[in-house]
């Protein structure tokens, strides 16, 4: 019996060390917590989506299965015994199957993990950077960034459509001036609770080979950004202004009126040098874990402008409320519900109501639930109203299931 008792206990004690794990192979003492101690981090993420339309169309539409691998390598340098300070980051995607993106009216990507996808059914993408601490407040960063997986890490609303908000409306606000993909460098200097970061890059998406072939050929791109930490009544915030200016050339959207005429009487398009834009965004939490700061809930927005003309997007709004659900056992499951609202510019509206083309700005709401049935496999359920673009389509309904595992 007591052979018995010990089999069980130690059969309990393998599922509870399992369901505590952060990934499904992070064993304890395992090969990836052995990797850490000499300063090596590896990652697996499979995303898993069934997502479709459940109102606002006439066609019929069937729901759509997709998905997409995320694989990291993290090197720390010194930990290896090398260079103190450095660090390198690899970030490898995978894309498979089919996304509700190729089907459904709206001009904003209803899924934002599968937004990018340039062949039917199948796209990859390689992310490599280096960094370099510079004693305690500066750090300086070069290479090819992934722009989506580093909006997910912004607090309350962040996760790049794996974690949290699916629309790309919200879980990766929309610039007109920074692709989802750039060369070049960073710099990010801490003065608690003050934080600048300095963007310098491409302005073409660095999807392109001709881009890593032959950078900064089209212009240049400089962000600024400016992060204040708040306190109040004892709950964190953040508050955050940011100015971005791209010396590349774009099509004047004034001119498109012309290709009204005649092919005869029709020139190429007049293209204007240098767009901007500029936003203001907060993030304030109104419920925080006191045993770990991090995890709580609160309110979060922005509001962006830009020149409209050649960005396409004049203006835009995004607030919403979010975060972890902090009734007990349940503090890994993350909510949010949340606005989004894209002003496009008069400019583009004017040209393609000259073409007869209708269009107007687009907007929506998005609600979802993130179950974390372990800490490696969580399970989505997704909700989203969007105003599409074309006036000629009705409001459209999408819902959708997120399948998360970590190994």
């Amino acid at each position: 019996m007591a052979t018995a008792r010990a089999e069980d206990a130690s059969v309990d004690n393998a599922v509870e060390s399992l369901a505590k794990q952060e990934s499904l192979t992070d064993t304890p003492d395992g090969p990836k917590e052995q990797l850490r101690r000499i300063g090596i981090t590896t990652d697996v993420w499979v995303t898993q989506f069934y997502q479709g339309i459940a109102a606002g169309t006439f066609d019929r539409r069937p729901a759509r299965y997709g998905g997409k691998l995320d694989a990291f390598l993290k090197v720390d340098a010194e930990k290896l015994g090398l260079w103190p300070g450095l660090k390198i980051n690899v970030h490898y995607e995978h894309y498979f199957g089919r996304t509700i993106n190729e089907l459904d009216e709206a001009l904003i990507p209803i899924n934002t993990a599968q937004a990018f996808i340039y062949r039917e059914g199948y796209h990859s993408g390689l992310s490599i950077n280096v960094s370099q601490d510079i004693g305690e407040h500066l750090t300086v960063s070069a290479g090819k960034f992934d722009m989506v997986a580093l909006s997910g890490l912004t607090p309350l609303k962040g996760g790049d459509g794996i974690d949290t908000f699916w629309n790309l409306g919200i879980a990766v606000p929309i610039s007109g001036v920074t692709p989802p993909y750039i060369v070049g460098g960073m710099a990010t200097l801490k003065f608690d609770p003050i934080s600048f970061k300095l963007m310098v890059y491409d302005p073409r998406n660095a999807q392109e080979p001709r881009v890593i072939e032959r950078p900064f050929e089209k212009g240049t791109t400089i962000s600024l950004a400016g992060t204040v930490q708040t306190d109040i009544f004892g709950l964190t915030g953040y508050q955050s202004l940011r100015g971005v200016y791209s010396s590349k050339r774009g099509i004047d959207l004034a001119d498109i009126p012309e290709l009204i005429l005649p092919p005869e009487a029709q020139g190429p398009l007049d293209t204007k040098r240098g767009k901007w834009f500029a936003s203001y965004s907060f993030q304030q939490y109104l419920v925080q874990s006191e045993a770990n700061p991090s995890v709580g809930w609160g309110l979060f927005a922005l509001a962006g402008v830009s020149d409209g003309n050649p960005n396409p997007v004049k203006w835009s709004v995004i607030a919403g409320v979010g975060g972890n659900n902090l009734a007990p056992s349940r503090e890994d499951d993350l909510w949010g519900v949340g606005f989004f609202h894209y002003g496009l510019s008069k400019h583009l509206l004017a040209g393609l109501a000259a073409l007869d083309v209708d269009r107007r700005s687009e907007g929506g709401i998005e609600a979802f639930y993130n179950l974390a049935i372990t800490k490696w496999l969580r399970l989505s359920g997704d909700l989203q109203f969007v105003e599409p673009w074309n006036p000629t389509k009705m409001r459209a309904t999408y819902a959708g299931l997120r399948l998360q595992t970590k190994f």
